[in-house]
């Protein structure tokens, strides 16, 4: 399966800006939450945005992963 997502991931860069843009949303918000965890504050706050953060990059997983599926779908009915 894991080649499989490669494939569907590299047709999608190509043929989506909407993937490629959640994409770089994703690694955007992966950064954002390595240097908050290195950060060497401990607040409320600071736990409340971790979660926060990675609240939303599990939305734009999710809609990659749709969309993926949605393409899949859509090569097998065009065969």
């Amino acid at each position: 399966m894991k080649t499989d997502d490669t494939s569907l991931r590299e047709a999608l860069r190509t043929s989506s800006e909407d993937f490629r843009k959640l994409e770089e949303m994703h690694g955007t918000l992966d950064k954002k939450l390595v240097a908050l965890a290195e950060s060497p504050d401990a607040s409320p706050d600071k736990e409340i945005e971790e979660k926060r953060l990675k609240k939303m990059k599990l939305k734009v997983k999710d809609e990659m992963y749709r969309m993926m599926k949605q393409y899949a779908q859509d090569q097998e009915n065009a065969s």
